[in-house]
This record gives C-alpha cells, structure tokens and sequence, in this order.
C-alpha cells in the first residue's frame, strides 16, 4: 500500500475476540437481586432500632412486668440495637404492649423471609459460578480464536481443565476454579484490550481519505475481512543457541560479528588497549556477563576486519591467512580455533539470522488459518493481519489533529510545572568523547550491570509551586474545582490564560503517531479517546515487513523514511537507528522494524531487525561515536559529523543497554522523545473518590477517562463467604456511583485490567490485583468505548462487535517533503546545509540481510 503523505494510512489494532463473549459473564440480575437484599436487611435493622427505641419507652417502664421479665426485655432492646431481629419468644415477652409486639411480629416474619432470600442467594451465587466457569470452557472449545490462542500460549492449563473434568472434578473444586478466573482472563485481555500479540490481537491497515461518515474516526462498513499469518522465529531463542559449539566446522558462509556492546579502551599503540564486551551468558540467556580480554594484535585484526559489520567466515579467514611480507603464515587450524575461542567468550557471535514466513489470504468465513507445527512450541512469534473495508474520515481525522494540538499543550504546561529532578550526571564536557569511554565510567569497576530501574508513566505530578503561582498549578485548581462534574473540557482560551506553551511549540513539526479508541459519536461528540501521542515509527515497526509480503508495500513506512532522508538532505545530519538485542525470550518480537535510516549503530548484525529489507542500511561503529556538550545541550557525533541516534521499538532495554540508550537519544532531537500523555489525573489530586472525563478542543478527544478511587477496606475479607464478596463488590459499585465495565489499576500508570462489576469473575480478580501490589487504594476507569459502544465487527465472530485501536499518524495531509522543510527550520536551524564543505561522511559497509525465508 502507497501513502502520498505522512498520515495517508493509519494501523487499525483489532482485539481478538468480541466484547459480547467476555460480557457474558455478567448477570445484572442477579446483583440487582443482592444489592435488593442488602437494602431489605438494612431497612429490618433500621426498623430493628426503632422497635428498640419503642421497647425503651413502652415496655421497659410498664409495672406488669417482673424482675426477670424486664431484665429479658433490656437484654431484646439491646440486640434491637445492634440491628438484630426479635425472635419468637422475643415476640411474646412484648404482650403487654399489643402495638409493639405486632411490630416485632412484622419485623419477625420479613426477617424469614430475608433469611429465605439470603439462602437462595448463596444458591444463585454458588450456580452463577458454575455456570461462568462453564461458559469459559465451552467458549474455550468451541470458539476457533480463543481456542487456537490457548493451544499456543497455555496447553497445560487446557490439557489440566480436560483431566481434572474427565476425573469427575466440579467448577466448585479450587483447582478447577482457579483455571476457570484464568480463563476468563485471557478472554478479557482477548476482547476488551487490542496490543497485538498472536490471536489476542490483529493489525489491519485503513486508508485516511474522504469517506463515508466523515464525523466518525472509523468509517465505511466497519467490517474486517480475510486473514493472514505472519510467522516469525525467536531471534533470542535463535542467538543462544547458535553458539560456538558448531563453529570449528561451520561453513565458509557463516557470517560472524562483534558482540552488540563492545568498546576499546587505553591505546592500542602503547599495549594498554583492553576490549569491553557484554555478552550473554550461554546458560542463562536472560543475563549479561562483562568480558575484558587485553587487545592483542591478533585480536585487533579480528576487530578491524568485523569494524563495517558482519563478515563472512570464509572472507575473514582469506584475511587473515594472508600473510604479510616476511611473516610467517597462520595456521588454518589454529586461527579457526582462535576464532571459536572468542566465540566462546562471546566477543564474537554468530549471526544466526531468524526464519519469517507469511501465508496467503484465507476469507474470513472459511477455517482459521493455523500456525506451522515449529510455531506452536513457543519459538516462534505468530502475528494476525487483517484485511477491513474500513477507512478513516479526513474530517474526523482533522479533529483529532486539533485535539492533540490541545493536549500537548496541556502536557506542555504539566512538564513546566513539574518539580525539577537533578539530572543523571554524565562525564561530559565540550570536548568530544567516546561513547565507550563515557559509558565505562558510568558502570560499576566490577563491570556487572546494575537491575534496572524503570519509572514508567507515574501520571499528572503534584505541583512544583504549592501556591498555585503557576500555571499548572492554576490548571490542578481549575480541575479540582470541578471535580464533581461528569465532564471537563480543556481549550485553547484556557490554556492561554494559564500561560501555557503555544501549539506550534507543544507539538513541533514532526511526525507522531496517536493511538486511539474510536466512538461511535456524532459532530458534537468525542471521535476517539487519545490514549498517546508519541514519535513515528515504533508502534507499527514491528508489521512493516508483513505489510510488504502481504500487500506488496506499506506507504506508512515509506513515507516516513522518505521524510527522515530530505531532512537529511537539508540540514545535513544522519540519522542513526540504534540496535539493541533482545534479552528476554518474551521480548524478541519487539525488535523487529523497516529500514527508516541509511545508518544504524549498536548491534552489528542487523538480520533480528531488519530482515530482508536491510540491505540499503549501513553499520556505524559505537567505537566511531563521540558525544560532547554544544551550547549547553549534548550532541553526538562521527567523524566530525552531527548524527541523530533515534530507537524504534517499544521494549524498554536491559541493563547496561538502557544506559547506552539513555546517552545515545540524549543527543538526539528532543521531539523524538517526546509522549503526550494525559490519564492518571488522581496522582495530582489525592483527595478526590472521583475524578471527571476530561476533553479536549470543545470535546474533540477523551484524554483522560472518569476515574474512581476505592478504598480496599470497603473490599472484603478474604475469608467471606461467596455472597458476601458478591454483595461487597454490588454495594461498592453502587455507592461510587461506577458503571459497569471498567479498567482496574492498582496505581497510576499501572497495567489497566478490564473487569465487568456485574459478574461474578470480578471477585477474583479484584483479590488477585489487590495480592500482586500492596496499598490502601484500587483504580477504577470508565471503559470507554464500552461493549455497547463499538465501531468495527469481525466475521470471524459472526459480525460480532470487537474493540479496535487505531494508529494514527499526523500530520495527516502533510507531504513528506513539507514536513522535513518545516522540521529543518524549527528543529535543526543552525546545522550546516546543503552543498556546505564538511567532514566526509562516515565510511560503512552496506549489509544486506541475510534472513531465511523459508
């Protein structure tokens, strides 16, 4: 698929099972029923204080009554008190005043019946949790998505639910109990959450354009269409076992490359020279170990023939053998065992380049599409394409454009008025520096990577003035004065009054991409809640490559690398993508993006990333990178020439990899860190059970959904009965006045879990969020859209109706070449333009990328 501008197609992130199957769960009936009770129960204990009022003062005084009789009646006005109900002979100890007795006889017989009420509850609470866990593992079995997503991701679980039923286990069993709240987990994570991963989530792309429509996001039909599979191999799993055990006989071909992260210190000259690896521990693939070998000549040769990037087994053993004039020849046996050491020590790695392997179309009312027989082991990576008549409306998308202009201005201003941390020192100062040198410094002498520390998104921060003397802090009033409102809207006028940043300097010319909900809403209603506005590129990286087997091209990607080389052109500057190997199993999908830069860094073999694209990309050495401090912000450089280190995926590195990166996109461009964000307002403003929706733009967007906070003491004991948690969660709910379906969170920023308040799965999940992070407090967000607000449907469900995310990228109807005259004149205005004598450019070598398709 071509794109003529930035925003041309949009990625339409689909989840992979319809929101009715997980709704199914829930039984508004039945909570209404108990809430009904514990009203009824109430009301008699109200009633029970009265009588106990009237006892007080019409029975007790009465002389008929005897010693004894009356110390029995203190004891019954006693209990009333506590709000309990008269019993029986309770009842005939009020005789001796007829219109209070026919009270405790009254209250007696509703008592019964609220006790009667009470055990068919228990009844119908202990049926609904059969009947739920039921559902699941029929849904489980008889449903071809879920059902293939098991087989791949959990088969103990399935085969452990089949033997425990066929053992004649009950859903009551705790066993079996504990795999049904699994099960209705995953549908929920399934239906109500679209990250892509494997059948949970499908990727489908929609053509920005005048359509039908044009006030919703996602317009057209709104049907998605044929299925595709994508396979890929586990580069991590590939990498650790692709080791030196196989090298002494490995074939000429075999392309062999530094370690990722390598750097030379000391002279080389003066025999002080020593090479810093770290490599990956062959028996523990999840872990780093830091290598020092003294770089001797014959190590040094190595190096310089490995310095352009991966060479072929064959080519560096040719090198080396040729002996120079009056040298005595090498060896073959010896160098090839020379070479397996420094495989063995991981100063050398294989290039093992991973498999991906594409189906073809299957209609959507046919059988799913399966997975080849390696996929299922868990070496491999499966990824869902759809096909979708969907399109997104220009105009709506013009909205949104607007909204997120708003927004970031609203970011802008929080960031302003954010308390000021000290900056992480680095041993920089205004003369150029290695990257390596720098980076040792910065690590433990032991060399060993520190865990490590990841903040995350932590929400709106508390006020840097408390008071209220700036803008953000008029802004945290201005919501706090409003916070009993169902919404709050955010506009220009007001910002200006608050003295927030402009537009332009909010949101500078660069392309972003915004992940949104859409809804289904009409001209004066919200098009979608933005979720994030952050940098191109990373969230779609990871299918480009699918896109292009598939359909023969994805534009998005095009457009963007297009963009990123004319503003090359004009300033003069390289862009410089930074590799970084994946170290956890889980993790190795995330890597995987298309060529945007003509120069990448950081791992040398650029197979696990690239694939069969990467042959128009060259290596830059770390060891080639220097860093220093140019008018007070820090700028990296090679070979006297400015670069621009940008990283495109979405996993957070490992340790000492997360230090390098931090440094590396230091001396980028601000812009391509930047993230609006605009949910987990309760972190500012602690006081408050309910937080508003808060919009954007005259309610163009939802930035932040209605928010609650529980207090956990108003949960449950863990040793309640059934009914009783059941009533807990009804009463809860009620009493905060929260809709049915919400994301739960345990904090701001925390991982949102989906729950329906009306099921009876709600239970345990709200206990097993509540054992996993300790607190006194649980988050609760509105569900927006919720299952009855949903856009797009899936005939693999029938045309059930399914949550969509769609991927955004603005300025939508920006040329790429616009866009890079605008981003070079605000972003890059005093770098050196074109046809300006300068430092060569860096000398690398083109690597084509050597990755098996079969």
């Amino acid at each position: 698929m071509t794109a003529d501008t930035i925003g041309a197609l949009a990625l339409l992130r689909v989840a992979g099972m319809p929101c009715a199957a997980w709704a199914a769960a829930g039984d508004p009936a039945l909570f209404g029923r108990v809430v009904r009770h514990a009203d009824a129960v109430e009301r008699q204990a109200a009633r029970a204080r009265a009588l106990a009022e009237r006892v007080g003062a019409e029975v007790v005084p009465d002389a008929r009554l005897s010693a004894a009789g009356r110390g029995a009646v203190l004891a019954l006005r006693r209990r009333l008190h506590a709000g309990e109900a008269p019993g029986p002979a309770d009842c005939r100890l009020l005789e001796a005043v007829p219109a209070v007795a026919a009270e405790a006889r009254a209250l007696l017989t509703d008592a019964r019946r609220a006790r009667e009420e009470e055990r068919r509850l228990e009844e119908a609470v202990a049926a609904e949790r059969t009947r739920v866990a039921a559902r699941a593992w029929e849904t489980a079995r008889g449903d071809p998505v879920l059902r293939t997503f098991l087989e791949g991701t959990a088969p103990g679980v399935v085969a452990d639910i089949e033997r425990r039923l066929a053992e004649g286990g009950s859903w009551e069993g705790r066993q079996l109990r504990k795999r049904a709240a699994y099960l209705w987990r995953v549908l929920g994570r399934m239906a109500a959450k679209t990250t892509p991963r494997g059948w949970a989530g499908h990727v489908a792309v929609a053509p920005v354009g005048e359509a039908g429509g044009a006030w919703t996001l996602v317009a057209g039909k709104a049907v998605l269409g044929a299925v595709a599979l994508g396979e890929a191999e586990n580069v991590h799993l590939v990498r650790a076992g692709s080791g030196p055990a196989g090298l002494p006989d490995a074939p000429p071909s075999t392309l062999l490359a530094p370690a990722p992260l390598h750097f030379t210190q000391g002279d080389p000259a003066d025999g002080s020279a020593v090479l810093r690896c770290w490599v990956v521990e062959p028996h523990a693939p999840g872990r780093l170990r830091h290598v020092v070998l003294r770089r001797t000549g014959a190590l040094g040769r190595v190096l310089a023939l490995l310095a352009d990037g991966p060479v072929a087994l064959g080519d560096v053993e040719k090198a080396l053998l040729a002996a120079a004039p009056g040298a005595r020849p090498a060896d073959p046996a010896v160098l090839r065992g020379f070479l397996g050491h420094l495989a063995g020590t991981g100063v050398l790695q294989v290039c093992a380049a991973p498999r991906q392997r594409y189906g073809a179309w299957s209609p959507p009312g046919g059988a799913l599409p399966l997975p080849t027989a390696s996929a299922g082991a868990g070496s491999w990576f499966v990824d869902v394409y759809r096909r979708t008549d969907a399109a997104v409306g220009v105009r709506a998308a013009d909205r949104v454009r607007d909204g997120v202009r708003v927004a970031a201005r609203v970011a802008a201003l929080r960031e302003a008025g954010r308390e000021r941390q000290t900056p992480v020192a680095w041993p920089i100062g205004t003369e150029p520096r290695p990257v390596g040198e720098v980076l040792a410094e910065r690590l433990a002498p032991a060399g060993d990577a520190a865990p490590a520390v990841r903040g995350g998104y932590a929400g709106w921060p508390a006020a840097g003035a408390p008071d209220g003397g700036c803008g953000y802090a008029a802004l945290l009033d201005h919501l706090a004065a409003r916070a009993g409102e169902e919404q709050v809207d955010l506009d220009d006028a007001l910002l200006d009054a608050l003295g927030a940043p402009s537009a332009d300097e909010a949101l500078p010319p660069w392309p972003f991409d915004c992940l949104l909900r859409p809804l289904a809403g009409g001209p004066a209603s919200p098009v979608a809640v933005l979720e994030t506005a952050s940098p191109a590129g990373v969230l779609d990286a990871r299918f480009a490559d699918g896109m292009r087997a598939l359909d023969g091209g994805y534009g998005a990607a095009d457009a963007y690398r297009a963009f990123l080389a004319d503003l090359e052109r004009r300033t003069g500057v390289r862009f410089v993508e930074l590799l970084v190997p994946p170290l956890a199993e889980r993790a190795a999908n995330a890597v995987r993006r298309p060529v945007v830069t003509s120069w990448w860094t950081g791992d040398p073999d650029p197979t696990p990333y690239y694939g069969p694209a990467g042959e128009g990309a060259r290596y830059l050495p770390l060891d080639r990178i220097t860093v220093r401090l140019r008018d007070g912000q820090l700028v990296a450089e090679a070979d006297g020439r400015r670069i621009v280190p940008v990283h495109h995926a979405t996993r957070s590195p490992a340790p000492p990899y997360d230090l390098l990166m931090q440094l590396l996109l230091m001396a980028g461009l601000p812009v391509t860190r930047r993230m609006v964000r605009l949910d987990g307002l309760e972190a500012a403003l602690p006081g408050y059970g309910r937080l508003p929706r808060l919009t954007v733009a005259g309610g163009a967007l939802v930035v932040a959904p209605a928010t609650w906070r529980l207090e956990r003491a108003r949960l449950w004991d863990q040793r309640d009965t059934a009914l009783a948690k059941v009533r807990a969660l009804a009463l809860l709910r009620r009493s905060a006045g929260l809709p049915r379906h919400v994301f739960l969170r345990t904090a701001a920023g925390a991982k949102p879990v989906p729950a329906d308040l009306d099921s009876v799965t709600a239970v345990p999940l709200v206990e097993r969020l509540c054992a996993r992070q300790a607190g006194d407090e649980l988050f609760a967000d509105e569900m927006l859209p919720g299952p009855d607000g949903l856009v797009l449907r899936d005939p693999l469900h029938g045309g059930a109706p399914v949550a969509a995310q769609l991927l955004l990228r603005l300025p939508h109807r920006a040329r790429p070449e616009q866009l890079a005259a605008q981003a070079a004149a605000a972003l890059l205005p005093d770098e050196a333009p074109p046809g300006v004598p300068g430092p060569a450019v860096p000398q690398g070598r083109r690597t084509a990328g050597a990755v098996n398709t079969s």
